[in-house]
């Protein structure tokens, strides 16, 4: 329970603040669907590097033209590859950058809700997605 005169605050935070659909799996486990993330939209830019676990590992929050979601990205030339969790049941999608995938910014907290486990194997089919490229 939070107090609305905290929730105040937020408003004159310099950070936008997404919310993580009940149906999106992008990200699952680290970031299970039903999430509130703070995003810092100056980083919006991929960043490249090699990783120790995937805790290091930028979390964006992207805009494409079927919504909005969350991802690890890498860029290839004048592609963004928009990578889910391993354990996530969704593909890695390649879009053209930035005409179908824009980098709105990097994850940099989030809320959520513990104890509301799911099986992965209950989750709804993800709809069939058609290549925008």
């Amino acid at each position: 329970l939070v107090p609305l005169a905290y929730l105040a605050q937020f408003s004159h935070s310099s950070f936008t603040y997404g919310y993580i659909g009940t149906e999106d799996f992008s990200m699952y486990p680290l970031l299970p669907p039903g999430s509130f993330v703070q995003i810092d939209e100056t980083k919006n830019k991929v960043v490249q590097g090699v990783w120790r676990s995937e805790y290091e590992r930028p979390i964006y929050f992207v805009e494409t033209r079927a919504g909005h979601t969350c991802c690890w990205c890498t860029m290839r030339g004048d592609h963004i590859v928009l990578q889910p969790h391993p354990l996530s049941p969704l593909q890695i999608r390649v879009l053209k950058h930035p005409q179908d995938a824009e980098v709105i910014g990097q994850i940099v907290g989030v809320a959520m809700r513990l104890g509301e486990w799911r099986s992965v194997e209950n989750v709804p089919e993800p709809k069939e997605r058609v290549a925008l490229n």
